[in-house]
Order: C-alpha cells, then sequence, then structure tokens
C-alpha cells in the first residue's frame, strides 16, 4: 500500500477495531514499500522526514513491489503536515555526511522534539537500498556505516542541516561497530540530554565499515546488555556504562527489540522500557519480556512476561498507554506464526494497571505513567517519583556523575578513544569544563558517511514524536546469528578498568566496598530441533546480579505505592507536539531535567580517585510539574513486506 494513515489518539479505541484510520494517499513518486527506515518529526518546520531502509522484497504481485531497475537513488523526503504534501527534502545542510547522504537501514533511532533534533545510529546499505548496490548479493551482501547521523531543525541553523557524528573505534578494547537492531533513546538530563544505545547486534570479527561485505547476514552477535553506551549531546563525548540486576539479573543480549523512556514525575528517575525481541537468529526464538532499565542507577528489573514472542516492532508512551505497534509474532518452538493478524496491528499496554487492556485510554494520554513498584522498592520514593538513589552502584567513567547532575560543576575531561572516522586519527581534542550557557550542543566531527540502517527485519515500525504519524511497514528479516553470548559477556566486562573484572571466580568488591558475585553462566539447552551446534552454544537466559550491596546509606521505607509495567511495540510512525508523551524507538517528546539539585559533590581534587570525587548517593526531588498538554494524533505509513510464499507467510507479512 501506498499510504500514510492517521490515527486519532485524542479518542479511545481497541486493539480489536480493524482499521481505526484515515488514510493519506502518497503520490506515485515518493518512496513506497519501504522497510527498515525512519521517520523524523520536527516540531519547527512541522514536517516529517522520511529517511533511509530499503525497498521491498515481495515479489511482482504484491503492491508498491520495485524491480531492481526501478529502484531510485537515495534521497531525504519530507512531508508537510499543515499542507499534506510530499516532496523530495533538497535543501539540506550537509556536514560530514560526504557527498551522497545514505540511506540508513536497521538502524537505532530517536526524536528529539524539544531540540528539534533527530539521531539515526549506524546501520547498512544493501542490494535494494538504491541503484549503487543492486549488484550486491540478495539478503547477503552488506556496506555497514559508521557514524550517527543528526538532522537539526532549530533556530540556531539556517536551515534544516544533517551532519554526521563519528562514533569511538573502540570502548573498552572492543570495536563499538557495526551496529544494527537495537534501540536508542533520549533522556532530557541537563541541558540537551544524552542518547542511550541498547542492545543489538555487531559483527562477532572486526569488520570494517564503508565497503561491500559478502555473507555480512551470518556470524553476528546480540550485543551484552550488561553495559549501554551513552552519547552526551552537550559536550560530544562517548561514555560506556555498565548495568547491574537486581533479583531478576541482567537480560541475555537481544536484537530487534523496542525501547522506550519514561520519566518519573519529579523527574528523579527515568525508566527505559525495553520489550521483547530475538534471542538468536538462528530459529528465531523470541522473547516477550518486557524489562526496564532505570536511570541513573543503571539497573534492570524484570516487570512481565507472557508466553510466545515478538520481533520488529516498537513502542511508544502516551501517558499510561504504551502502544506496542507492528512487529513478527512466533512459535513458541522457533519460527514466525504462518498468518497476520486480522485486527489493528498493535497492541495497548496500560502503565498505570501494569497490564494489557487492549484499550487505549484518551484521558490517561494526559496523566503521567507512575514508576514500576519493583523500580521504587529498589530506588526508593513513591509512584509519582522521590527516588532516594540517585547514583549507580559504580560509575564506570567518574565524568558521567557531572553529566547526570547539570548541579555540578564540569571539570576538564579528555576522551581516551580514537574515532572511527577522525580526520587526523588522532584522540577528540580535550574539552575545558562546558559552559552551562553555551548556545549549541557539541558534536564530534568526522569525515564521511551517516548512520544506514540495515538489518533485515519482518515488521518494522517507529515512532517519530510530534505530530502524529504513525507510520506501519513490513520488514525483512535479519540474518546475523549469535554468537556465544556468556563468553562475549566475560570478555566486554573485563575491560573496564574501573570496575571489577569479574574473570575470576573469586568475590571481588567494588569502589563501595560492596561484594560481587561472580558471573557464572547458567547453563540452557535450546529447542531439540536446533541440533547439536546450537546445544552445544548453551546460550544464558539471564546473567545474575551482583549481590546487593551492604553499604548503601539508606533505607526502604515500608509504606510504598504501586508502579507500572512496561511493554513495547512495533511498526514506524511519528506523534506530534501536542502533548506529554514519549516518541517512537524510546524518544522523549518533552525536554526534561532531573529533580531539584542534590547537594554538590565537591570540586575533583589529586586526592580523589581518578581525579574526581567518589559517588555518592543523593536524594533528588522537585515538585509535579503539570501536563503540558495532548498529543492529539499519530500517522501510519503502511507499507508491505518481502514474503516468501504469499502475505503473512514465511518471511512476509503486512
Amino acid at each position: 500500500d501506498n499510504n500514510l494513515v492517521v490515527l486519532d489518539l485524542s479518542k479511545n479505541f481497541t486493539n480489536q477495531d480493524s482499521f481505526p484510520y484515515s488514510s493519506i494517499h502518497k503520490g506515485p513518486d515518493v518512496p513506497s514499500s519501504l522497510i527498515e527506515h525512519v521517520l523524523w518529526f520536527s516540531p519547527a518546520t512541522r514536517k516529517i522526514y522520511q529517511l533511509g531502509g530499503w525497498f521491498s522484497f515481495n515479489n511482482v504481485n504484491d503492491p508498491g513491489y520495485k524491480n531492481l531497475t526501478q529502484i531510485p537513488l537515495a534521497a531525504v523526503w519530507e512531508f508537510d503536515i499543515d499542507a499534506q504534501t510530499w516532496s523530495e527534502a533538497d535543501d539540506l545542510a550537509l556536514v560530514d555526511t560526504g557527498a551522497k547522504v545514505q540511506r540508513p537501514g536497521a538502524a537505532a533511532s530517536c526524536d528529539v522534539p524539544s531540540l528539534n533534533r533527530s539521531f539515526i545510529f549506524e546501520g547498512y546499505v544493501q542490494q535494494r537500498s538504491d541503484q549503487e548496490y543492486t549488484g550486491f548479493t540478495a539478503s547477503s551482501e552488506f556496506k555497514f556505516l559508521e557514524g550517527m547521523l543528526s538532522l537539526d531543525t532549530g533556530g540556531d541553523v539556517a536551515k534544516p542541516t544533517l551532519t554526521n557524528i563519528s562514533v569511538p573505534q573502540q570502548m573498552d578494547g572492543e570495536d563499538l561497530g557495526p551496529r544494527m537492531n537495537g534501540a536508542m533513546v533520549h533522556l532530557a538530563v541537563g541541558k540537551y540530554g544524552v542518547l542511550v544505545q541498547i542492545g543489538g547486534q555487531t559483527a562477532s570479527n572486526p569488520t570494517p565499515y564503508g565497503r561491500a561485505i559478502a555473507n555480512a547476514n551470518a556470524g553476528n552477535t546480540n550485543i551484552p546488555l550488561s553495559y549501554v553506551d551513552i552519547y552526551d549531546i552537550e559536550s560530544g563525548f562517548w561514555f560506556r556504562q555498565q548495568t547491574f540486576g537486581l533479583a531478576d539479573g541482567i537480560p541475555s543480549g537481544r536484537s530487534d527489540i523496542c525501547a522506550v523512556a519514561v520519566a518519573a514525575k519529579d523527574k528523579s528517575s527515568f525508566n527505559i522500557y525495553m520489550v521483547a525481541g530475538v534471542d538468536t537468529y538462528a530459529s528465531y526464538i523470541t522473547t516477550e519480556e518486557i524489562w526496564v532499565l532505570t536511570v541513573p542507577t543503571f539497573q534492570w528489573t524484570l516487570l512481565h512476561s507472557r508466553q510466545d514472542g515478538i520481533y520488529g516492532h516498537t513502542c511508544h508512551a502516551v501517558g499510561e498507554n504504551l502502544l506496542v505497534v507492528g512487529g513478527m509474532k512466533t512459535k513458541p518452538e522457533g519460527g514466525d506464526v504462518a498468518t497476520c493478524s486480522e485486527h489493528m496491528p498493535a497492541e495497548i499496554y496500560s502503565l498505570a494497571l501494569q497490564n494489557y487492556t487492549g484499550v487505549f485510554d484518551a484521558d490517561g494520554a494526559a496523566r503521567a505513567a507512575p514508576v514500576p513498584s519493583k523500580v521504587v522498592d529498589a530506588i526508593g520514593g513513591t509512584p509519582d517519583g522521590g527516588a532516594y538513589i540517585t547514583s549507580p552502584k559504580v560509575w564506570s567513567d567518574l565524568y558521567l556523575q557531572y553529566v547526570f547532575n547539570p548541579t555540578l560543576q564540569r571539570p576538564a575531561y579528555t576522551p581516551t578513544y580514537v574515532l572511527a572516522n577522525a580526520t587526523n586519527g588522532t584522540s577528540p581534542t580535550p574539552s575545558p569544563s562546558p559552559s552551562v550557557g553555551s548556545e549549541s550542543p557539541g558534536t564530534s566531527k568526522s569525515v564521511v558517511i551517516g548512520a544506514s540502517v540495515g538489518a533485515t527485519l519482518e515488521f518494522l515500525g517507529l515512532l517519530a514524536t510530534a505530530t502524529g504519524l504513525f507510520l506501519l511497514f513490513r520488514r525483512k528479516r535479519s540474518g546475523g546469528s549469535s554468537d556465544d553470548e556468556a563468553r562475549r559477556h566475560q570478555r566486554a566486562i573485563s575491560h573496564h578498568s574501573e570496575l571489577p573484572g569479574y574473570s575470576s571466580s573469586d568475590v571481588k568488591y567494588d569502589a563501595m566496598g560492596s561484594t560481587m558475585q561472580p558471573l557464572s553462566v547458567p547453563q540452557m539447552n535450546g529447542p531439540a530441533e536446533l541440533g547439536a551446534d546450537y546445544q552445544q552454544q548453551q546460550q544464558q537466559h539471564v546473567i545474575p546480579s551482583p549481590i546487593p550491596s551492604t553499604a548503601r546509606p539508606y533505607s526502604i521505607p515500608s509504606d510504598l505505592g504501586l508502579g507500572g509495567n512496561g511493554s513495547g511495540g512495533g511498526v514506524s510512525f511519528a506523534l506530534t507536539d501536542f502533548g506529554s508523551f514519549n516518541g517512537g524507538s524510546g524518544s522523549s517528546s518533552r525536554e526534561m531535567s532531573l529533580g531539584q539539585p542534590s547537594p554538590p559533590l565537591p570540586t575533583p581534587t589529586p586526592g580523589g580517585h581518578m581525579g574526581y570525587p567518589p559517588p555518592q548517593f543523593q536524594r533528588s526531588v522537585s515538585p509535579q510539574s503539570p501536563s503540558d498538554g495532548l498529543l492529539q494524533r499519530t500517522y501510519q505509513d503502511l507499507n508491505l513486506g518481502h514474503g516468501s510464499g504469499g502475505l503473512g507467510q514465511g518471511q512476509g507479512g503486512g
């Protein structure tokens, strides 16, 4: 289909409604049947930007199918919300992208409407990305792209500007990329906030950017969730932060996930909901667990699980509603279901009731979601906020405490990494204390490229925050196979020079004097139909958490209130700036900041740990702020996915 589909979020609806949308037809010149692309919304221009992806692998009998000679050159397209017209965005200013802006696919992305900025992280191009690559071998030959593209449509630029921000070549001694099929969210801490990269896949062996790689769909591995990568927009610096498990440990690595960030009412904590995903592409064994990563404690909490699984979906928080849009359902024994759902391709989870209700509550869209009760148990406070603990057990890089506590004056900082595309091949320039009054976000400049998203997915969804677009498309399956994650986790964690090594079976002690349990990996047998090779891998499901600290200087009150659960959802769509909600792939739709200032830490001294004061647990509480209003509508771009035998079968679906 070649339509932009509009879903009105000012009205109640259910997931059993057959088609509660209105449609806006796209002209014949506008790219259709795209998969793995993104939609970005700009409040400043009131436009939705369509970037990246590739054209469906469906056959000639399917609507919108293009043969290889019909695939156009790469371009960015825009939809004018007021005029309701599409046009090619040919007036963009390009910075460090090279002469050509690649069409990224299978890349993590998010919107930050409060900054009029959008981001897309790495990914790849393949045969059906544009005319340049039609000679590639279908579904297996990729070119991985380096960098994170940022679209800036704010008042500080003369016209919309697309910039490629280079990424570190390595973090903690291992290659940062290539990256695909992960998720990215924006957290509004400090002046511009941070971007948090979660999960996805990377190549198991060193793989260069920018060149054709044969059989690139095989041999990839899930990225451990024992750490996340963070980009600080203000300084332009990259960081890697260790995560911690509670009673349920740390989730195993997974891909084709969705993530969305929900802030406490007082902004004393942020909860990143991660929903479902693929454990292994070998047989498409998936999960439908809902985990929450609470920031800034960086603790994982398992909130919900149910049978079967889903992947290739997106999730979008609208007040107390969590929409799980699109995706491909799988069977318990692995593999996709044979047919598509007959009702609308979305499920609705109530963050207030902590359950799937299937009902979108328009009144609830104006209410802030509560902090989940299990999270309140871990960080203190109430469902409205008031967290007692606002620091992790250990900062992997102590500069992060200045990033997450904007009341502290940032010291001078010199990153230890080298940018993958640094023009002079040297480390980034050391930065003095960034001025709190600086006018524009920092960027680490690079040469060429732009994130090109391209792992194969089966049904994609994305939500750009702003006007209310709700774009649906089907995606092609990612062919990456999962490596031995336990071994990769051990190797990744041991590189944290400021953290316990975990490579020994001995008990370790962290910087706070807490005992840490060795991360022994439990054995789990896979389904018999996967064969002996898979059984030998015995992939872990959960990494045990450290033994709880005995040194935390706080007590949890006994009268803790009820919290919320989370879930996520698929497809690609964009929301508007009419309301208080969080956008697709977890982007935050309103600029937020942490609670009122905590008591300032002392300025760095040579006697402090690594030259900085040691981490401290601080209480951070601020008054509740009123809602900014309501999101009104959401648009959805319906596209059919590729199939091997028909709609909704094999790799297809629609």
